[in-house]
């Protein structure tokens, strides 16, 4: 099938999404994250989620490696943070952290998982990753950031 990239991407684009940040410690110490508006639950039981990642992301290398990994989930006023993790545009300072049952979540984000790698899909140029969750909770009832078009600043 002949399609135009370009016209593929405005269409997915039009089915708004939340946004969130995957973050994994490195051996280093450093935190490495990503901005991901593919994620969606998967199962209640077991409890799993799932999201992907494009093959040449950084990232890949330590998801693959099967550790533990925080999600957050982004509120409205965190479009910067969404922007540093999509490469974008980097924050004037670097992003707060702070400790979630062994993950690092970013500051202010309005809930959050820990996850670990159950399996990892190759499709397209894209790998799916598909993780059992650990833990979860609710940080804030601010609103979400959502991913419409190209644009993570849409308000509900």
């Amino acid at each position: 099938m002949a399609y135009d990239k370009n016209k593929l991407r405005k269409v997915a684009g039009s089915f708004p999404t939340g946004v969130t940040v995957v973050s994994i410690k490195k051996l280093s110490g450093d935190i490495h994250g990503m901005t991901a508006s593919s994620f969606l639950s998967l199962s209640l039981n077991p409890p799993m989620i799932l999201f992907s990642v494009k093959k040449e992301n950084e990232i890949i290398r330590y998801i693959e490696k099967g550790k533990m990994m925080g999600i957050s989930i982004l509120s409205e006023d965190m479009v910067d943070e969404s922007n540093h993790f999509a490469n974008l545009k980097l924050m004037k300072e670097p992003p707060v952290f702070c400790d979630e049952d062994k993950v690092k979540i970013l500051k202010g984000s309005i809930a959050w998982y820990s996850v670990v790698v159950s399996k990892i899909y190759d499709e397209g140029d894209h790998k799916i990753i598909i993780c059992g969750i650990e833990n979860l909770d609710i940080k804030s009832n601010k609103k979400p950031l959502l991913y419409y078009r190209g644009y993570s600043k849409i308000k509900l």
